[in-house]
């Protein structure tokens, strides 16, 4: 198995501070499907993907999924001071994925004492915010045919991955929503479907103006 300074961002620090995190955490794969760490699940211990990719979801009362987000890299807990904590959310590989495995009550002890540690994970859970700053943007803010316009603007990549289902459950819309406001775009002369099935953005400017006047 690859050592931690081998990813980002702990390549960046210098031998002493690696050998200190070396000794407070561990690494374990998981492969695609399997869950590492469940909604509520009590937590002693600070996960950060270090390869793969995970889908961030919740559940609500009537059993169905709330998707959060996807992470290729970063914080899956989010940290807290004194990391008393349960998890906010399921984690779910969407494929083979490497996590490092942080020792929490360890983990603040260490903090104190390398100040470079700090501003790195610092760094990363500022990105972690911006996930959920574009969660409440789409999720309140936005209507359904704006938070199709702002995925495919900007995450149009992962949506020709994924299938319709998939798409129209990460967007927390029925398929039926979402195959009826794909054919509108397409219409509207916005988007189009190109030999191999996969979506392509024709008119940037029009599909940015549906969300941006949503925003306002």
């Amino acid at each position: 198995m690859e050592a931690l300074e081998s990813f980002y961002p702990f390549c960046s620090l210098s031998k002493e501070e690696i050998l200190a995190l070396k000794e407070i955490v561990w690494l374990k794969k998981y492969q695609k499907g399997e869950l590492i760490v469940y909604e509520e699940e009590k937590i002693s211990s600070l996960y950060f993907l270090l390869q793969g990719e995970v889908k961030l979801y919740k559940v609500n009362r009537f059993d169905g999924e709330v998707f959060l987000g996807f992470l290729k890299q970063g914080f899956l807990i989010d940290y807290k001071q004194g990391f008393d904590a349960k998890s906010f959310a399921n984690a779910e590989c969407k494929t083979s994925s490497l996590v490092a495995c942080f020792d929490a009550e360890k983990f603040n002890l260490l903090l104190e004492a390398y100040p470079k540690i700090l501003q790195v994970f610092f760094k990363e859970l500022l990105k972690k915010m911006a996930l959920y700053e574009e969660l409440i943007q789409r999720e309140l803010v936005f209507d359904s045919t704006a938070k199709i316009a702002y995925v495919l603007k900007f995450h149009l990549r992962d949506f020709n991955i994924h299938k319709k289902n998939e798409n129209a459950a990460f967007l927390n819309i029925q398929p039926e929503t979402l195959s009826r406001i794909l054919k509108k775009l397409h219409r509207e002369g916005i988007i189009r479907t190109n030999k191999i099935g996969k979506i392509e953005v024709l008119d940037e400017d029009k599909l940015q103006m549906i969300f941006k006047q949503d925003a306002k």
